[in-house]
């Protein structure tokens, strides 16, 4: 059975389409999918006596050790099966019933996903009510470009009446009828839900479910996760992925309150917006030629059986989807997951992954190796057999206090031969037959290999090359995936029991890594989950002492635990001759080789954690340290590589000091300062705590600059990226303002010292702790609290025309007085001054 997209109505009745030979579409429906399991052992012939006699209740049937119940209705299945419903207080365990019915019909028929034609899509809209009434902007034009051969349509606005707008709207929708599945750039968050509103204020009768809608700019999001350098993550507008991506943006001369004044004008003018909006469709369409995210997604969803739509490409459907499919061909049904309901306490999270400090500062000189375990949970789930359905007990281990943490802990051991215990959590799984996890795991990662090796035969670039790459890379993806769905609290897949094993097996195997690595006279200085840095040895030595741990080590100690097999192998993945620590998960290091590959000219330096790979810094911290990185690292970031590392700390004071001026006296722009957050959930959820005295602690700088854009009529909903820059860092709580409201002016005092210094000074103070930084971090004049007491006619000298040595032109002297003064208010900096 093939399927290009499908839908359910409440009696659980999935309809669904596809595309024959032809390319005719055909619609298809099936009943009967809004269904529960329950274990036979639960049903007493009461309870069956009641569920055939119950007009709720559709048909009911035995299916091996589960009782399959069809409901007439959604609603009625969640009226009985919900936390609180008739099974529940009949201490009945329900199974699946939280399935929608679409998912249920993917699972229970196999179903294929058939290839969808893609379409990119962009409308334009009338400005004249704010952004959060956007449903009630007028669509001026459309412009679709097909994904297969770029053919271009486009539709435009005659006349400013609904009549009119309905004609227009009616041709888009009559135009995507050729196409399955439209991708617009934040479609889910305006071009979709505008064209819906817009249709049905227009009595347009069009059933948007026979179309797969995907949010292109969601997509790449969470494809793009490894991105460069922080500027590609802090904005992730059309204009900004399309520079980053094709170093071309849009065209000029359109800001959003232009384009109905262009419409407005006739001629040319609307010439011109229509010439605007084919554009960005355009860039739509390459930019997916150049990353092919929409192409993996496929590739995803036809693996998994989810469709390729803004809710399939979320992990959680992907994986649950599989594992299903393997559990209901053998008999396997995971107990249902409602919703927490509020104020409903939630599950503490299970025990993390180890992480240990590092033990060296400064910079480090010494050959650093670095070993890595290659796919170290799912290689944990497969060798152990890790899966809801194969964990057997669990025996209690004696507490430990947290200062106890890092001795290795006593455990028990298997009591039976075909059990494998797991070190840290004393859960047993049970060997004799493959676990769900495994399975999905052995599939992917099989499928992945396959691939892989067939990808090494082709040519490169042709078109069966990357058809091979894709698939390789979808498989890699999906099974990197498995843990994060496993360890989600509200995934069907989740016990608390299995995802602890799978991070504490971790714990012990890095933990007994590192001990052997001690043993042989190795020096660990640092370690982070499955990843271990070395100094005190050659390359070759680091290389016999990885083959020892997979041919000797790990084999042992699993054989110990149990195991039938052993998935688990180090790497040694990769070599610096330089690195800087600041901390755990934060650093920045020169390779010195890859794999064994050595480095080039357009080799970058390897850096972790610090701002200049976050979307949330200002541009000016990602430059200054992106200058620092580089000569610390020798190059890689703003110019080749080169051979001479930079350790003389003067040259780092000089860099200090014109950024310093840069920062306090040149001029900015906004993009140097903004700083930009994700909103994680709706304004109103934002709680506001209260403090002792019973006033209200300030809102975190987003969430005030998101209400007060809401006041004005944006949208602000949950996922919105708010962008705001700091006007009075004296104020209490700190004054910013959204981004919109820019002039040129801030507070540049506290740009520097909060946003600017602070965080390079962590890594100036990582590389060279010895020195001392804190000369610079002050940099606001002090405010006097009260002026001197003085006699009539006193004056005050002027202030000096040139700075004092350490405090950039344009700063010193602005507290300067040639009269008596009263005590000055605190003072908003305006480009570099102070203004009272």
């Amino acid at each position: 059975m093939k399927a290009l997209t499908a839908w359910s109505d409440d009696a659980g009745t999935v309809t669904w389409i596809e595309r024959d030979a032809t390319g005719r579409v055909l619609t298809r429906q099936s009943a009967g999918h809004a269904v529960t399991f329950l274990r036979m052992a639960d049903v007493s012939r009461e309870l069956m006596r009641s569920l055939r006699a119950s007009r709720a209740v559709s048909s009911v049937a035995q299916d091996g050790a589960w009782l399959r119940v069809v409901w007439r209705s959604v609603h009625a299945r969640r009226e009985a099966c919900e936390r609180k419903g008739w099974f529940a207080s009949n201490n009945i365990d329900t199974f699946e019933a939280d399935v929608p019915a679409v998912r249920r019909w993917a699972i229970d028929s196999g179903v294929e996903v058939q290839r969808p034609r893609l379409v990119y899509l962009d409308i334009e809209t009338c400005a004249r009510v704010p952004m959060s009434e956007k449903e009630k902007m007028r669509v001026l034009c459309w412009t679709l470009i097909a994904g297969d051969d770029g053919r271009v349509i486009t539709g435009m606005l005659a006349e400013d009446t609904d009549a009119d707008e309905g004609r227009l709207l009616a041709e888009l929708w009559a135009a995507l009828a050729d196409f399955d599945q439209v991708a617009a750039w934040n479609g889910d968050g305006f071009d979709y839900p505008v064209v819906f509103a817009r249709s049905a204020r227009c009595n347009l009768r069009v059933d948007a479910r026979r179309w797969l809608w995907l949010d292109h700019l969601e997509l790449y999001r969470r494809m793009h996760t490894t991105a460069e350098s922080g500027d590609e993550k802090q904005s992730m507008a059309l204009q900004a992925v399309a520079m980053a991506v094709l170093g071309e943006g849009k065209l000029p001369g359109f800001t959003f309150d232009r384009i109905f004044p262009a419409w407005e004008a006739g001629g040319e003018e609307r010439a011109a917006l229509l010439a605007y909006n084919v554009h960005d469709v355009a860039l739509m369409r390459r930019i997916e030629e150049r990353t092919g995210y929409v192409e993996l997604l496929y590739t995803l969803c036809d693996a998994t059986g989810t469709f390729p739509d803004t809710h399939g490409m979320k992990p959680m459907p992907q994986v649950e989807t599989f594992v299903m499919r393997l559990g209901l061909a053998d008999g396997v049904h995971f107990p249902t997951k409602w919703r927490r309901e509020e104020g409903e306490d939630a599950p503490g999270a299970f025990r993390g992954a180890f992480v240990m400090e590092p033990t060296s500062s400064g910079i480090v000189t010494e050959r650093v190796h670095v070993a890595d375990f290659t796919a170290m949970y799912p290689s944990i789930v497969q060798t152990f057999n890790m899966s809801p359905e194969t964990l057997l007990a669990r025996v209690e281990m004696p507490s430990f206090p947290s200062y106890l943490s890092h001795l290795a802990r006593e455990w028990v051991p298997p009591p039976r031969p075909e059990y494998a215990a797991e070190a840290a959590t004393g859960c047993y799984f049970d060997q004799r037959r493959r676990g769900l996890l495994p399975r999905t795991l052995d599939m992917a990662l099989a499928l992945r290999k396959k691939w892989s090796d067939l990808k090494a035969t082709l040519p490169p670039g042709t078109p069966e090359w990357v058809e091979a790459d894709r698939r390789s890379t979808a498989y890699k993806v999906f099974a990197n995936s498995v843990f994060g769905v496993v360890s989600a609290e509200m995934s069907r897949l989740h016990t608390r029991e299995v995802g602890e094993s799978i991070t504490q097996t971790g714990v012990w195997l890095i933990q007994a890594t590192m001990r052997a690595a001690q043993e042989c006279g190795l020096n660990v200085i640092y370690g982070d989950t499955d990843s271990l840095f070395v100094t005190g040895c050659t390359d070759e030595n680091f290389r016999a002492f990885v083959q020892t741990c997979n041919d000797v080590l790990y084999p042992r100690l699993l054989a110990e635990r149990g195991c039938v097999e052993n998935r688990v192998k180090l790497a040694y993945e990769k070599a610096f001759d330089r690195v800087v620590f600041l901390s755990a998960k934060r650093y920045v290091a020169r390779w010195a080789h890859y794999k064994g590959t050595l480095p080039d000219a357009r080799t970058k330096p390897e850096v972790k954690g610090i701002e200049y790979k976050r979307g949330d810094s200002c541009r000016l911290v990602r430059q200054m340290q992106a200058e620092i990185i580089d000569l610390l690292m020798g190059g890689g970031i703003n110019g080749p590589r080169v051979e001479v590392c930079q350790d003389d700390p003067e040259k780092y004071r000089a860099l200090v000091g014109r950024w310093r001026e840069r920062v306090l006296v040149l001029p900015l722009e906004l993009e140097d300062v903004a700083l930009a957050k994700r909103l994680t959930k709706p304004i109103k959820e934002y709680a506001v705590r209260v403090k002792k005295d019973g006033a209200d602690y300030a809102s975190p700088p987003h969430v005030r600059v998101a209400k007060l854009l809401a006041a004005r009529g944006a949208d602000m909903g949950e996922g919105s990226r708010v962008s705001y820059f700091v006007a009075n860092g004296l104020a209490d709580p700190v004054t910013v303002l959204p981004a919109a409201d820019w002039t040129g002016e801030c507070d540049r005092f506290a740009v520097w010292e909060d946003q600017v210094w602070e965080p390079a000074a962590r890594l100036l103070g990582a590389a060279f702790p010895a020195e001392g930084w804190k000369e610079y971090a002050r940099a606001r004049p002090v405010v006097p609290r009260r002026a001197p007491a003085r006699r009539a006619g006193a004056t005050v000298a002027p202030a000096p025309e040139s700075a004092p040595t350490g405090q950039p032109a344009g700063v010193a002297g602005v507290f300067s007085l040639t009269a008596p003064s009263p005590r000055p208010r605190r003072a908003i900096v305006r480009g570099g001054g102070t203004k009272r």
